[in-house]
């Protein structure tokens, strides 16, 4: 399956996990009301004047039913509100610790060094890192609604215990689950199982509410021992349903952990390290996280039935393709590492100073280069959310051309507010004299953007990107109204000459989807065609058709083809940010089988003249971000024309 029909795979199960709950709670409602009656019969024999009533009345069962419907739902309604922040909230819960990039240890710089890998091969923000450092065993999980707003998070244990390739093996099979919809759906399963939960905690307070020896305190003591029966019932059968779902993604997140990498001993020694560290994590919350993580987080008292994930010598398995033994996998010296060094995909065009400045920028396309207008539309849709060691290798070497200086600036808060502002920030001229303003206005240091906005700027437009997936940690971590500031800010200084060039339309957008309101946020599928969002579709059309190089009728035409629908081009002067912005948040709401159509028809629209300009390469990613469809570099087009 591609990423769309593993996003639908995943919404697949979410629905039917749904259905399925919804299933629980009307079974738990009437097995409630049939011991809430006979208890209601043992309270009633002791009523005044010795009546005596073998039924309740119907009222009595609408208020059972009424009171049990919303214990359930508010215990899942709190469980799914606690977890609305997404996956650093998660990880917070679970006791992890936030690692930035002004640790001094070694084990967490290596850490975040292999996420920001595989985050630039994805076309994701970096997400952000955190450790659990009280426990030593070999367990990892990734959470969040998106992939801009994912969170990774690694145990001590596997810091401590693996080797960079084995934790590349573990961090490609999270980026899987970032990938393809799983963390979205572990949260509604995590957020659904909470309310069933929560009968067992009134059953308890119920059970131990009573110290009277009648049959009123019998009453009571039964049906809170009933309750907790029925809580665990439930959920039993919701982790029933967790751990089948959860199993199936596993075999997904490992294959794909070794396509990242093109080493299955990454991954596969890591697993067979398990055997002798273990995987279990020693955390109250940790039954309800269970299926979150890289390995059994949990003892399942049923055995296989409950187990969130395969047995690991059936996982080595498939990876190998063969029966291997756990001692042969530890005994044998490592395959080709997969950490490059100084890959050619970024020496053939970073000159010895300038990042990205070099011959190969300036010459444009090269023979061959245009691999990916030569295939069209269909390579690229097939390169969303799939990541081939190439790009893995581009990453690390990118990230090892880029300056220390600049590497250090988007490793705290500071820093990578003001390499973002340095972004759009003018060199010389009027303007830059009024966002020197407007940044002394914001509380900011203006002397100090304008130096990091020369460093920058000088890395030119190929370092863009990756300087923005690098900066998303620290800047995810500011508090929301200091993340609404600084895009307000950022706005500020990009409409400051009263125009919006394309590379900071980029900027804006792709920081928006990844600190904007709406980032973190469960995205519903509100449209399941693309027929009602024809005018924003129009509107993202005819934005690519004026970007491109070619006559913008012809571009514009060429993806309205692929729609099928009947729409005209927009004038370049009626487009704006804002209206650009509102078009894609609601686009995102398409279901995820119609994803592709539109992505086909933009693709189409910035090949029409068949070459790809970074600048045409930017906006597609810019917007497949928004779209929450990540599009990895675009390698075999590169060198770009420019």
């Amino acid at each position: 399956m591609n990423f769309f029909e593993q996003q639908d795979a995943a919404r697949r199960h979410t629905t039917r996990l749904i259905a399925l709950f919804l299933l629980a709670v009307v079974a738990i409602v009437a097995a409630v009301n049939l011991v809430a009656a006979v208890a209601f019969m043992g309270v009633s024999a002791e009523q005044v004047a010795g009546v005596k009533r073998s039924m309740a009345p119907a009222s009595f069962y609408a208020f059972v039913t009424f009171a049990t419907l919303a214990l359930i739902a508010g215990g899942s309604l709190f469980q799914i509100m606690s977890l609305a922040g997404g996956g650093a909230v998660l990880a917070r819960m679970m006791g992890a610790r936030p690692v930035t990039g002004s640790s001094s240890d070694p084990d967490e710089r290596r850490l975040l060094n292999v996420v920001e890998e595989m985050a630039i091969a994805s076309g994701t923000a970096v997400p952000q890192v955190f450790v659990m450092d009280d426990q030593p065993t070999i367990n990892a999980f990734a959470a969040g609604y998106s992939p801009s707003e994912a969170a990774v998070v690694v145990t001590r244990g596997a810091l401590d215990t693996l080797n960079r390739d084995e934790l590349q093996g573990v961090i490609g099979h999270e980026f899987s689950h970032i990938l393809n919809g799983d963390m979205r759906l572990n949260l509604r399963l995590m957020g659904v199982l909470g309310g069933i939960l929560l009968l067992t905690t009134l059953g308890s307070i119920l059970a131990r509410s009573s110290s009277r020896r009648d049959s009123k305190g019998f009453s009571f003591v039964l049906l809170g021992f009933a309750l907790i029966v029925l809580g665990y019932i439930g959920v039993f059968f919701g982790r029933l349903i967790q751990a089948s779902v959860s199993r199936q993604r596993e075999f997904l997140a490992d294959a794909s952990s070794v396509q990242f990498t093109r080493n299955p001993d990454g991954i596969g020694r890591a697993l067979a390290k398990i055997t002798q560290a273990g995987s279990r994590i020693d955390h109250p919350r940790a039954a309800e996280a269970s299926h979150f993580f890289f390995g059994e987080a949990i003892a399942s008292s049923f055995g296989s039935l409950l187990a969130t994930h395969p047995p690991v010598r059936e996982r080595l398995e498939h990876i190998y393709g063969r029966r291997v033994l756990i001692e042969d996998i530890l005994a044998r010296p490592l395959s080709a590492a997969s950490s490059p060094s100084g890959i050619a995909a970024v020496s053939a065009f970073a000159g010895s100073n300038e990042f990205g400045r070099s011959a190969g920028e300036r010459r444009g396309v090269q023979a061959g280069a245009q691999t990916m207008v030569k295939t069209g539309a269909n390579a690229v849709l097939a390169a969303i959310g799939d990541v081939s060691t190439r790009h893995v290798d581009y990453a690390a070497s990118l990230l090892d051309a880029l300056p220390q200086q600049v590497r250090e600036h988007t490793r705290e808060v500071q820093g990578a507010k003001q390499a973002m502002f340095g972004l759009v920030f003018a060199l010389s001229g009027p303007v830059r004299e009024l966002q020197t303003e407007l940044l002394r206005a914001g509380g900011e240091d203006a002397g100090l953007v304008a130096k990091i906005a020369a460093e920058v700027q000088n890395l030119g437009k190929l370092a863009r990107l990756p300087l923005m997936a690098l900066a998303a940690p620290m800047l995810k971590s500011l508090a929301p109204a200091q993340r609404t500031a600084f895009l307000v800010l950022l706005q500020q200084l990009i409409e400051a000459d009263r125009r919006v060039t394309l590379e900071e339309f980029v900027v804006a957008t792709m920081l928006d989807a990844t600190l904007g309101e709406r980032a973190g946020r469960a995205v519903p599928v509100t449209y399941r065609t693309l027929e009602p969002l024809a005018e924003d579709a129009r509107l993202i059309m005819s934005l690519i058709a004026h970007a491109s190089n070619g006559d913008s009728a012809i571009s514009f035409d060429q993806g309205l083809k692929e729609l099928g629908l009947a729409l005209t081009l927009i004038d370049v002067a009626a487009i704006n940010l804002i209206d650009v912005k509102a078009a894609l948040a609601r686009l995102n709401q398409l279901a995820p089988l119609q994803k592709p159509r539109l992505v086909k028809a933009l693709v189409q629209c910035a090949l029409a003249d068949g070459r790809l300009s970074l600048t045409d390469a930017e906006l597609l990613r810019a917007i497949c971000s928004t779209l929450d469809s990540p599009l990895p570099p675009f390698l075999e087009a590169m060198p770009y024309a420019v």
